[in-house]
């Protein structure tokens, strides 16, 4: 434990409350102007905090590939919330978006960040399903998957590719980054492709009142602080904390979801916590740091 793998930590805090605060902004404003409006902000924030990085020094793998991933996973996630048309729907959303941390403990298996025996499959498959029962339990019944796809497949969709970009971000940030940091430059790239799709989507502008401009300003400060951290914790943290630490992260969010959204949670909630904790526990015990001398 270093003080990159705290940072880390608090961002993982910071994200739990991530999806209930966009959609309450969202609700107030034009969908993408909210979600444009507060990575504006989250991105003046990075730059006044880190300055503006220095692009010709960093790896192009990392600048250009990395990037890529990163402002993809950012606006179609961003975007799925946007286009949810109600609040039970933002956690469908939010249920498909946190398949990234178990998709991250996979990915690093593969790209030998970490290695594993057979349990994590089962620890794998435990945190998948406390995690759906966590977030909306009644979408454990087929019929009821598959309506609830045909309800939104776009926003379904961008929320599923988005699950998969962020991993695959934070293993190749570790593997070419060399220590550099660009993420102020791709928020503010981010920004920028939101306010596009803003415009393209002809858009109303909807004028804020000194209460949302509030709301904005803090979440987007909050967000930009919570990138920045982890960013810097995988690079220097200690991965294996991190990965676990993220599966706790769904119990926290729609903790936060069910109090700022109004949403009451069932007796399913309390199981699928413990699944989700049994899940991650069962993956601590079953991944070490990949020892190319053990094969």
């Amino acid at each position: 434990m270093n003080q990159y793998t705290w940072l880390g930590l608090s961002s993982i805090l910071i994200w739990a409350s991530l999806v209930a605060v966009v959609k309450l902004v969202t609700e107030s404003l034009s969908p993408v102007q909210a979600v444009a409006l507060i990575y504006s902000f989250s991105a003046l924030f990075m730059l006044w905090k880190n300055g503006f990085p220095k692009l010709s020094l960093m790896p192009k793998k990392y600048l250009l590939g990395c990037g890529a991933l990163f402002v993809g996973y950012e606006i179609l996630f961003l975007i799925s919330i946007a286009l949810s048309t109600h609040r039970e729907q933002v956690l469908i959303i939010a249920m498909i978006n946190y398949l990234w941390p178990p998709l991250l403990i996979v990915f690093s298996i593969l790209a030998r960040q970490l290695s594993a025996n057979i349990w994590v499959i089962a620890g794998f498959a435990c945190a998948i399903l406390g995690l759906m029962m966590v977030v909306n339990p009644d979408i454990l019944e087929p019929k009821r998957i598959l309506v609830a796809v045909l309800e939104n497949p776009l926003a379904y969709s961008f929320a599923f590719i988005g699950a998969v970009l962020w991993p695959l971000y934070s293993i190749l940030t570790k593997k070419y980054a060399e220590g550099h940091n660009a993420v102020p430059f791709l928020f503010l790239m981010t920004a920028v492709g939101l306010w596009a799709v803003h415009f393209v989507m002809r858009e109303l502008f909807v004028e804020l009142n000194l209460m949302t401009w509030l709301m904005v300003v803090v979440i987007g400060s909050l967000i930009g602080l919570a990138y920045s951290n982890w960013n810097q914790s995988m690079q220097y943290g200690h991965l294996k904390i991190l990965i676990l630490a993220t599966y706790f992260m769904p119990i926290f969010s729609s903790l936060m979801s069910m109090l700022i959204l109004d949403v009451q949670p069932l007796i399913s909630f309390w199981i699928g916590c413990v699944l989700v904790t049994l899940g991650a526990l069962i993956c601590w015990q079953s991944t070490r740091p990949y020892n190319p001398s053990m094969k």
